[in-house]
């Protein structure tokens, strides 16, 4: 009677094991850059909606501030900018960021003030999403 398995029984389930994992590595980094890019957009668009709610709600100019390390909405209030909202940025999920402007500005009536119109690109690896507010 035989039990267990011999050496070279082994090594030949660990190497396809192993050639298993070269084969499906790539895809999976697609997969998980894809997932980030896309959260990341998500949280971006997020932030564009509660800026500009926040500027219909309270009746007055809202930002959103856009950085590689953070999204902050701050509202005009008594001559100065006060923060409203903070959230990490997109560098949260290890995803680049290219912004043409940086700062969107909503007016009380959710229409975009003065120079807001930007385009943001978020990229991981060979994934790409690109935003455009105007």
């Amino acid at each position: 009677m035989h039990r267990g398995y011999s050496l070279t029984e082994l090594a030949i389930v660990l190497a396809v094991i192993g050639l298993m994992t070269v084969l499906a590595l790539p895809a999976w980094r697609t997969l998980l850059d894809r997932i980030a890019v896309e959260q990341a957009a998500s949280e971006l668009t997020t932030a564009l909606a509660v800026a500009r709610n926040a500027a219909v709600l309270r009746a007055t100019h809202a930002r959103l501030s856009i950085a590689a390390d953070s999204l902050a909405i701050d509202e005009w209030k008594d001559r100065t900018w006060s923060p409203v909202s903070r959230w990490p940025g997109p560098e949260s999920h290890s995803v680049s960021l290219t912004v043409s402007n940086r700062t969107v500005v909503f007016g009380a009536t959710g229409i975009g003030a003065g120079v807001s119109n930007t385009t943001v690109v978020l990229r991981r690896g060979t994934q790409t999403a690109r935003i455009t507010t105007s």
